[in-house]
């Protein structure tokens, strides 16, 4: 029995030293993204030990290399590299803001106007937008959602997105636009495609081209063309 217990004992020492051996020797693997944002795949990995320099930043995420691959991470993420020195690391983090809150406003050809909040959700946006026709005794208004969602990345400082919305329109006394006489609110469904420059970390400028449809039997066909400005909040 005496022997059976020291034998247990062994056993659960060699366990206990062999769990130890293996979490020691797990190293951690930190994707690096071809773009600045996690849609983008990751091309390349690396280890928490692996030295890497800045070489751009952009918003809240910074390009890297190691000498010989590139690839984009958060700022968030820099933590995870042991060898990044960590007063760099906060330095960037503090440039990073101000945060990815946007604020907008946009005028279309049609001499309409809207503004708009933009909210982070993940990787893509979600836009809050009030639109007022032009102002007149045939005005119209119109309030909608947006989830704005990145198609390409052309150049770093340019940017192509999509977009699906929903939301409502009301027709002012003498105006048809959605052929709406009976001066009620109509439900509205579209689409569209924007591109935005981001002339800096605070300001970006852009065009959208979208089309809204009613969601009745006469499914009325509304299309917009703006130009917009965003700045980060």
């Amino acid at each position: 029995m005496q022997f059976w217990g020291r034998s247990h004992h062994a056993i659960l020492i060699t366990l206990c030293l062999g769990v130890l051996s293996l979490s020691a020797s797990a190293q951690t693997y930190i994707g690096l993204h071809s773009g600045p944002s996690s849609t983008f795949p990751v091309v390349y990995e690396v280890t928490e030990k692996r030295e890497l320099d800045v070489i751009y930043r952009r918003g809240s995420w910074v390009k890297v290399t190691d000498g010989r691959s590139r690839g984009w991470l958060h700022v968030d993420d820099l933590h995870l590299l042991a060898t990044f020195p960590r007063d760099e690391m906060w330095k960037l983090a503090n440039d990073a803001r101000p945060g990815r809150i946007k604020l907008g406003l946009a005028g279309y050809l049609e001499g309409a106007y809207s503004v708009g909040l933009h909210l982070p959700l993940a990787d893509h946006y979600l836009q809050l937008r009030a639109a007022r026709g032009p102002e007149s005794d045939s005005a119209w208004s119109q309030l909608d959602v947006s989830l704005i969602m990145p198609l390409a990345q052309p150049t770093e400082s340019l940017s192509v997105s999509w977009l699906i919305t929903a939301g409502a329109g009301l027709e002012q006394q003498d105006n048809n636009r959605w052929r709406d006489l009976d001066d009620n609110p109509v439900w509205l469904l579209g689409g569209g495609v924007e591109t935005s420059w981001h002339a800096e970390r605070y300001f970006e400028v852009g065009a959208r081209v979208e089309a809204s449809v009613t969601a009745d039997d006469d499914m009325t066909l509304q299309p917009l063309t703006s130009v917009f400005w965003r700045i980060r909040l």
